[in-house]
């Protein structure tokens, strides 16, 4: 939640204000016959930074969790019964219910998080974003104004293309157009590919973009390997979106074939983590209309 917060609000600077976590990188990667793909200053960082973190940008996560006092309150309580765990000590007889009750308390705000991800919308009309309208025509289906301000997919789905690529924006909870500063805070571009007669070979894609992806904030994939959708920052500037969509469409053109080898979601996921989402991964498919609960408490 951290991550993907601060990557909307700040792009690629998303670090600010996180406290130098190199000591425990390198102590890590010094242990190179157990070494794991970890490279996010994430993946490092205690407890107590994240927590900072949030306190700090409280903005972008109000709307998950309860108000700020009472939210220290129990993140204080929280990190003494993670400690207790940790270091071995005696629990409290109470413990366990503080951490069910603490479960219950960010249960929908984290339902909310996740499912906000993915509510995405078209930027209409096309024109009036530089983004959308510079893939316009790699779009299968465009929009089209059927009556005045009324959009809608007509039309038949242009098979031609080796490569389509949708265009959609998507909102951040905290997002406000009335007082948010003008260099786009809080959205971000949810790029599709689609291979609409061929399979994409999902790990050659992989590694033919990785130069780009610290750039991105997640990339998914659909079990079929018929569609990549990237999230990229709209803060890094429209110029910068688009050649980081025109470098993945290049890839990704000779990233498809008729026939590719099966690919193991979960696997791949590992391989890459921090930011490639597993096909049942909620980031990549909980939407507003799949009410549930993470937690099951």
């Amino acid at each position: 939640m951290v991550y993907i917060e601060l990557r909307a609000k700040r792009g690629d600077d998303w670090r600010q204000g996180l406290k130098t976590v190199s000591e425990a990188f390198e102590a890590d990667k010094a242990l190179t016959h157990m070494g794991t793909s970890e490279q996010n200053d994430f993946s490092y960082a205690q407890l107590w930074q994240l927590l900072v973190l949030i306190d700090n940008n409280w903005q972008c996560f109000e709307r998950y969790f309860p108000p700020k006092r009472l939210w220290k309150a129990k993140t204080h309580e929280i990190s003494q019964i993670r400690n207790r765990i940790a270091h071995f000590r005696t629990s409290h007889p109470d413990d366990l219910h503080r951490v069910e009750q603490f479960l219950k308390d960010i249960d929908q705000g984290f339902w909310k998080f996740c499912t906000s991800y993915n509510e995405k919308v078209p930027a209409l009309p096309q024109s009036s974003d530089p983004v959308t309208e510079h893939f316009l025509h790699l779009d299968p289906l465009p929009w089209g104004e059927i009556e005045p301000k009324s959009w809608a997919r007509v039309g038949q789905v242009n098979r031609s293309l080796v490569v389509g690529l949708k265009v959609n924006k998507s909102y951040r909870p905290w997002f406000d157009a009335s007082t948010t500063d003008a260099d786009n805070s809080g959205i971000l571009y949810d790029l599709s590919f689609l291979s609409l007669e061929r399979k994409f070979d999902v790990p050659r894609l992989l590694e033919s973009t990785r130069r780009i992806h610290q750039h991105l904030v997640t990339v998914d994939f659909d079990r079929h390997s018929k569609q990549v959708r990237i999230v990229v920052p709209a803060v890094l500037g429209s110029e910068k979106v688009i050649e980081i969509g025109s470098e993945v469409v290049k890839w990704a053109g000779y990233a498809v074939n008729r026939e590719v080898l099966p690919v193991d979601h979960k696997k791949l996921a590992n391989d890459w983590p921090e930011y490639v989402l597993s096909d049942d991964d909620p980031m990549s498919y909980l939407a507003p209309d799949m009410p549930c609960s993470f937690f099951n408490i």
